[in-house]
């Protein structure tokens, strides 16, 4: 039964967002609770939304290179592979309504500036996502930074949108 990388990776995905969990020097972080933000791992229904909030996306996925001559060997000749490296893409669209405060060293932020600390610890947790518990070798992370940050007047909602590129080898 081949290993379910997908499932895998997004589920990790969203569980850190949960979390807030990221490393530092001293170990690890955490930018916030679970309490504090509702993160979604597909658009919710307008009356699901809560804020502040992350919706993650998978936009794409597909063979990013396969291995030369699609065999691989792994120290002696009865440990043979076939695969590639896989890439997955996701979407990370950060929002926040007038509403939202999430305290930060015991000083509100609300509005723009909330939404400028869920850009940079976001950034945080995905690049460090510890997959070492799982059966998914990551080997590549790229992350674009956000864009499209923006305020809807008529809506009160601030946003940003990130994509995040995920290579894993994907043996058979």
């Amino acid at each position: 039964m081949p290993v379910d990388h997908l499932n895998i990776v997004e589920r990790k995905l969203i569980d850190n967002l949960r979390s807030g969990t990221y490393n530092t020097a001293a170990g690890t972080g955490t930018a916030w609770s679970a309490a504090d933000v509702t993160v979604f791992g597909q658009f919710p229904s307008t009356d699901e939304t809560k804020y502040p909030a992350i919706i993650t996306e998978m936009a794409a996925n597909g063979i990013e290179q396969q291995y030369f001559g699609q065999k691989l060997t792994f120290g002696s000749s009865d440990t043979a592979a076939k695969g590639e490296l896989y890439g997955v893409v996701f979407n990370i669209h950060l929002a926040v309504d007038r509403d939202s405060s999430i305290t930060i060293s015991g000083e509100p932020y609300k509005e723009r500036r909330l939404l400028n600390y869920l850009m940079l610890n976001s950034a945080n947790v995905l690049m460090d996502v510890d997959f070492s518990s799982t059966t998914t070798e990551v080997v590549e992370r790229h992350f674009t930074g956000f864009t499209d940050m923006g305020y809807n007047p008529d809506l009160e909602i601030w946003a940003a949108m990130a994509s995040f590129v995920l290579v894993f080898k994907n043996n058979r």
